[in-house]
């Protein structure tokens, strides 16, 4: 069963990031380099390369929550789910610090937003140049997703504070690193609180099933199959069998 559990359950590639602008631009900048650099190493799978490169740019802005990501990612690449864990729940903590805060006036909110699209671009860049499998697609929906909305707050012109929630990819990346460490109730909140920011996740449908089907909910795991199958994910045939199986 573990074997069937390992292929029904897919990983993120990439995901983006944004933060208020609590650092100076210098500084941003630098760790956007690093970071940039620990993603390439992460396409050519030199993950303990990447480890370095996203390592570098956390101690040159601690508050900013791609890298925070990706060192989680490479964790989780590398099989150290506890410091997969640790990293992807400060990036979670990170996006989660940012709702509902209050910029001094209405410029400095503008050039937040216009950062944080400056960000999106740049990881929408990055998934693009990777393999366009099922997961890269649906996180390319996501981005542009979020690149419209923010869009449409800058053309709007009038809020001065955040309205963020932690991003879909980021529950459903600390999910999986809690399932890969046998903490299932955990990666079933998490598994929850990615679809609640994205009702579309296929990904996150199909790995609650799993969740389900190894807690013995037979019922809620052929449902979860059905809405994953429903978003357009590729379910595995051996883990739809499974739950047949246990009914």
């Amino acid at each position: 069963m573990r074997r069937l559990i390992a292929l029904a359950l897919a990983c993120l590639i990439m995901a983006p990031a944004a933060s208020a602008q609590s650092f100076s631009p210098g500084d941003r900048e630098q760790s956007r380099a690093q970071n940039r650099l620990g993603w390439e190493q992460m396409r050519g799978e030199s993950y303990e390369q990447a480890v370095k490169h996203f390592q570098k740019a956390i101690a040159i802005d601690a508050e900013f929550e791609m890298p925070f990501y990706g060192l989680g990612r490479a964790h989780m690449a590398l099989k150290q789910y506890v410091s997969a864990i640790s990293a992807l729940t400060r990036c979670r903590d990170l996006y989660r610090a940012l709702v509902g805060r209050q910029f001094s006036n209405q410029q400095e909110a503008q050039r937040y937003r216009t950062n944080r699209i400056t960000e999106i671009d740049e990881m929408i860049r990055q998934v693009q140049s990777g393999p366009q499998t099922i997961q890269a697609q649906d996180q390319l929906r996501q981005l542009q997703e979020q690149r419209r909305q923010m869009q449409d707050i800058i053309a709007r012109g009038n809020h001065v504070t955040i309205d963020a929630a932690i991003p879909a990819w980021v529950s459903l990346s600390l999910g999986s690193a809690y399932f890969r460490s046998g903490q299932l109730a955990d990666a079933e909140r998490e598994y929850k609180a990615t679809l609640e920011a994205d009702k579309r996740s296929g990904e996150a449908h199909n790995n609650l099933a799993v969740v389900y089907l190894e807690t013995g909910r037979i019922a809620e795991a052929e449902a979860s199959l059905k809405d994953a199958k429903k978003a357009g994910f590729r379910v595995n045939p051996q883990l739809e069998q499974a739950i047949k199986k246990g009914q």
